[in-house]
């Protein structure tokens, strides 16, 4: 089978290019500036093109695009995507996503059923998968283990504070609320209600506000861009708040594109690069810290698998599906407010060898059930019709 890779830089690309030639697939890539999701002319153009002037058996991308869905569907080719993103960043999404040639894999089981609950049978869900062969060739030097390594690590953004800018032209009653509903999602896992709280007449309040303190604006603020600044407002303070906490009582390490004034007794490592440090990061940590963005509402996410994957020691917040798929206390560890986080952490980092036999155990359920050859060939088989 040959299939063509729309290569735009996500993490997996590379990846997912191994092993679909493990499995004997001959991948083509196709790389082009997007300008646009729905709409680029000379994307169109250039992948109508290929379309036609090779045989391809599907094309396939990280995340869904309605351009390359498009296209496909005029070229009669079927289009595979597979998200590790949620939501998917995608405006007017449903114009497209029932289009007769596509399939479309979702990690986060409730996405996928809001969707299919709407009609597009064609959705479907997948978790995502690691690539265990690539982490168990990376050696570990007596370098790595004082670069990367420490206790406690964390890696991935601390999220900049779109909120306060967003709230600060509304009215007390407005700020209040939008406020209030934070309070309330900070408190709660397992379940995302910021959505169900933004109400049309809230948005509509917001804009009317921007438009009387700046009648020339061009500011329009949606309920995806504003449940997206709270959802990260939220994950800022939790991460924020437990790192600062257990920097103070214990060694940690946060690897992160923001140094923050904040965590002054932890170790600043800086950003480090997916492929090459991070699972040096993992493998040298005795805890690894999932502090998950809190618009994700049931899935995985691919962080968690890839620190069980490297045969790390996973604490991570609370979420079904991980819940499903894995033994807490067994296979990783989960915590459900930010003191039970805290207390968690501070436990296993000094209970090393409760610590190592949980993340041994993690990283046998995610070599087995988890890994690219198992969940590609399940897209394969779907390609021929059959979905068990």
């Amino acid at each position: 089978m040959r299939v063509l890779l729309y290569r735009w830089g996500a993490y997996t690309e590379e990846d997912l290019i191994y092993y679909f030639g493990l499995m004997g697939l001959k991948t083509d890539i196709f790389i082009s500036e997007l300008s646009d999701k729905n709409n680029d002319e000379i994307f169109e153009k250039k992948l109508w093109d290929i379309l036609n002037d090779s045989k391809f058996d599907f094309v396939f991308s990280v995340n869904y695009f309605p351009v390359v869905a498009k296209i496909c569907y005029r070229s009669n080719i079927r289009y595979i995507s597979w998200s590790y993103d949620a939501p998917l960043n995608v405006l007017n999404i449903e114009e497209t996503l029932g289009l007769s040639s596509n399939k479309v894999y979702m990690f986060d089981r409730q996405q996928a059923d809001y969707y299919r609950s709407r009609g597009f049978d064609n959705v479907e869900h997948l978790p995502l998968a690691v690539p265990i062969e690539r982490y168990d060739r990376i050696n570990i030097s007596e370098n790595d283990k004082n670069k990367y390594g420490s206790s406690i690590s964390f890696v991935g953004s601390l999220y900049n504070d779109l909120l306060g800018s967003y709230i600060s032209p509304l009215e007390d009653y407005d700020k209040g609320y939008i406020t209030a509903i934070c309070k309330a999602q900070s408190n709660l896992y397992g379940a995302y209600i910021v959505n169900d709280n933004i109400t049309d007449e809230l948005i509509k309040r917001i804009n009317d506000r921007y438009r009387e303190v700046k009648p020339d604006t061009e500011i329009t603020m949606s309920r995806e861009a504003l449940s997206y600044a709270m959802a990260s407002y939220i994950t800022r303070e939790d991460r924020l708040t437990i790192l600062g906490v257990l920097s103070s009582k214990y060694g940690l390490k946060y690897f992160s594109g923001e140094k923050n004034n904040i965590l002054k007794h932890a170790i600043y490592g800086g950003r480090v690069d997916y492929v090459k440090e991070m699972p040096k990061v993992f493998k040298t940590s005795t805890i690894n810290l999932n502090i998950t963005l809190r618009i994700l509402q049931s899935g995985i996410p691919l962080r968690a698998l890839d620190i069980m994957g490297c045969g790390g020691f996973l604490l991570s917040n609370y979420q079904p599906e991980l819940a499903e798929y894995f033994k807490d206390g067994e296979e990783m560890v989960m915590y459900t407010s930010i003191g039970d986080a805290i207390e968690k952490a501070l436990f296993y980092s000094k209970n090393i060898k409760k610590a190592k036999q949980i993340s041994c155990k993690g990283y046998e359920k995610v070599k087995r059930d988890f890994n690219y050859t198992k969940c590609l060939s399940k897209m394969i088989k779907g390609l021929k019709g059959d979905y068990s």
